[in-house]
């Protein structure tokens, strides 16, 4: 098994949640089995990578590894596009998990506009507090279990999920048992990304949603209709209405 074909495919099923290795010759297939890091499952033809520890360990030696890393792959994929995987968005979700291993201040990383900053009669202090990237799964309503995450740490082999519907969206906001990081929801929710953020301050919980767009390779016509698909009232703004009215959270828009 060569590792460079390890890290293309490791780095595919943690951020999607699965990966088949249908396009693979039955040589590749076997060392994948071998090695436990695939399996055949009841119902399924070909065999597919969710084996938790042995993609944790994977990853380990990858993002260590000073041949092989995930943003080489990532850098190098970044303008690829296939239907549901996006080449920017998943380059975009393992920078995030970079950049707020160190509990930045939001404004540090986010540029708020200025009319909105000077908003009177509003809250926005925490605009400068220290935020860390968290896993949130609602395993209690009451007392919800909060994760950090980071490069090298996190609740579960699967840093992300391709979302199929409102309603797996909505699992993912309201309960999150299998402790998912990020949400890809489906093109017709609007934003391309969704992660939680935590003051450290606060700890008060802040819903991200980010809309990927290269913002100088588009016109003002796509930028205003992106900036409204991270806007609350705009959800599924043609779809399911009890999608949408229960999508009414904190947005953060990143361009």
């Amino acid at each position: 098994m060569q590792a460079s074909t390890l890290c293309d495919v490791i780095y595919d099923q943690i951020l999607y949640g699965s990966f088949t290795l249908s396009s693979f010759s039955s040589k590749s297939t076997d060392a994948f089995i071998e090695y436990g890091f695939a399996r055949y499952k009841p119902g399924i033809n070909d065999a597919v990578i969710d084996e938790p520890l042995p993609i944790l360990a994977a990853l380990q030696w990858l993002y260590h590894s000073g041949t092989f890393s995930m943003f080489k792959s990532l850098s190098r994929d970044i303008d690829k596009h296939q239907t549901r995987k996006n080449g920017f968005e998943a380059y975009l979700a393992f920078y995030m998990r970079t950049v707020f291993q160190t509990a930045p201040k939001l404004d540090e990383i986010f540029t708020f506009r200025d009319d909105f900053a000077r908003r009177g009669g509003s809250d926005l202090a925490w605009q400068h507090e220290h935020f860390e990237l968290v896993t949130v799964a609602h395993a209690d309503a009451e007392n919800p279990q909060v994760f950090v995450v980071t490069p090298d740490c996190g609740p579960a082999s699967n840093v992300g999920f391709l979302a199929k519907s409102g309603e797996e969206v909505l699992e993912w906001i309201s309960t999150n048992r299998k402790q998912i990081t990020f949400c890809f929801p489906p093109e017709e929710a609007g934003p391309d990304i969704g992660c939680v953020l935590r003051s450290k301050e606060s700890g008060r919980l802040l819903f991200v949603w980010i809309q990927a767009k290269k913002h100088k390779n588009v016109d003002k016509r796509i930028l205003i209709e992106g900036v409204r698909s991270v806007t609350p009232s705009w959800f599924w703004r043609s779809k399911n209405r009890k999608v949408r009215s229960c999508l009414q959270i904190v947005c953060v828009c990143f361009n």
